[in-house]
């Protein structure tokens, strides 16, 4: 399906796969060797589901390249898409979801 949808010149934001190829994941690329293993990650993104496919700041395809740069580095990842109204970059920090999430990585 990415495959079609890039000979069909339909770009990464629509597809949402990350930009690896972006200036600033290139920029960041030769930093990965340098992320420690011994780091769990908890990566949390919105989308306000509205059509731009990001939280109205951020694409998701950018959220989730991160991934891309530690990925065999951290000694765990997990990705968690906020979605909907409470999704939006700057509620994300009110968001109830996120508080749990952040609760339970931290603390359990």
């Amino acid at each position: 399906m990415t495959n079609a949808a890039k000979k069909a010149k339909i770009k990464n934001k629509e597809t949402g796969e990350p930009d690896i190829y972006s200036d600033g994941f290139k920029q960041l690329l030769p930093l990965r060797m340098h992320y420690p293993k011994q780091i769990e990650v908890l990566n949390i993104y919105g989308n306000k589901e509205d059509g731009s496919n990001s939280d109205g700041s951020v694409s998701v395809a950018s959220a989730q390249s991160y991934k891309y740069l530690i990925n065999g580095r951290a000694k765990s990842y997990r990705e968690v898409e906020i979605k909907g109204k409470n999704a939006q970059h700057s509620k994300l920090h009110e968001n109830k979801e996120v508080d749990q999430l952040l609760i339970d990585f931290l603390w359990k």
